[in-house]
């Protein structure tokens, strides 16, 4: 049961609210406080197509910054902080972290928190990428002094924030992602023929899906019958569909786009697979199992402390292709291990990872700051 709080005037920033975990997050995050606190979004370059999911009760604005530096930006945050006088500012991502920290110091703002939803943009292995990222590190951490309270996602990101950043230890805690979820375990769908597996994710190279097709790929060559759907879109698709081309998947394989309807496709498949490079708490994990899903996934980042390794899904190695071909046969075989991991990830998702839980840590973090 929910705490009382403190009344409280709260804005949270993020670049957008187009499609993304750490955009549901914050939505369902500001959805569920709107009843308790005065909560406003500020979007730094575009509203974006989620906007609509947000809380008609939410004030939502959008500050239009363009690509590159923004050296006003700062400035143009802490005008719109004072004139509506934010008791706490919630900054979301490293894309607003420096911008977010000088508009929070110059506004006198008396609670300042930061969520890291996930790790840098890859940056390419040369000396000059060496120098900027050793220069963003150190701003960083001048701005990080600010910060009443630094929240990961998971304590690999943690981990990453103290040990590569050198970012004050005190200063950063863990706050899990959570999502609604509801009392009762979803019913599975009649059992046809294939297996059905799921992916959710942009069509990216961090999401590793060449690993998940090949993997695949040796399942439907060994007599197996499945069915894989992969939902979203990115600069890897036209990869992907040669390799479907190329070894005649097209039949078995299906690309779905970006869809808003991701409940009811998890609602009709058997198995969550997601063989990312890295994560740090996967929302779309999260929403497969609220659907009852076993989950095969790679052991990266912030996904084991979301997958049970035996008992809420199968974790692999990164780029382990016999491990996870192993694993989707071992699934496919067994109905009863399917449903028995479902329910165990459902029950797991509740106690850890839901968004009355993940509410609460907030409220408290943000009380304890004051």
């Amino acid at each position: 049961m929910a705490l009382n709080y403190k009344y409280m005037r709260v804005l949270h920033i993020i670049e957008s609210l187009e499609f993304g975990g750490a955009e549901k997050i914050v939505i369902s995050l500001a959805n569920s406080m709107a009843g308790t606190h005065d909560i406003s979004i500020c979007c730094l370059k575009k509203i974006g197509a989620l906007g609509s999911e947000v809380d008609k009760r939410i004030h939502v604005s959008c500050l239009s910054k363009g690509e590159g530096n923004d050296y006003f930006l700062p400035f143009r945050l802490a005008r719109l902080i004072r004139k509506n006088a934010y008791d706490v500012v919630h900054t979301h991502n490293w894309g607003v972290f420096l911008e977010g920290g000088l508009a929070g110091f110059l506004a006198r703002t008396p609670v300042l928190i930061h969520t890291v939803h996930g790790p840098y943009t890859g940056y390419p292995d040369d000396s000059i990428s060496r120098v900027k990222i050793a220069l963003r590190h150190f701003s960083e951490r001048l701005v990080a002094r600010g910060f009443n309270r630094i929240a990961a996602v998971s304590d690999a990101i943690r981990q990453y924030i103290v040990g590569e950043i050198k970012i004050d230890p005190h200063l950063v805690v863990t706050v899990h992602n959570g999502i609604p979820v509801g009392d009762t375990l979803p019913t599975h769908r009649a059992r046809n023929k294939d297996v059905v597996f799921i992916a959710v994710g942009r069509l990216a190279e961090i999401k590793n899906h060449g690993l998940m097709l090949r993997a695949f790929h040796e399942v439907i060559k060994a007599g197996l019958s499945a069915r894989l759907l992969i939902v979203g879109d990115g600069p890897e698709r036209k990869n992907i569909e040669d390799y479907l081309h190329q070894n005649q998947l097209e039949g078995k394989v299906v690309l779905l786009g970006f869809r808003s309807d991701i409940g009811e496709l998890l609602g009709e498949a058997d198995i969550f697979v997601l063989t990312s490079r890295y994560e740090g708490i996967s929302v779309a994990l999260l929403e497969a199992m609220r659907a009852g899903l076993p989950a095969i996934a790679t052991r990266v980042g912030g996904i084991p402390e979301t997958v049970r390794d035996g008992r809420t899904g199968l974790l692999v190695g990164l780029d382990d292709l016999p491990s996870l071909t192993q694993a989707m046969k071992r699934l496919i075989q067994s109905e009863e291990l399917r449903h028995e991991m479902g329910k165990h990830g459902h029950d797991f998702l509740t106690e850890e990872f839901s968004l009355t839980v993940m509410t609460e840590r907030y409220n408290r973090l943000y009380s304890e700051s004051v």
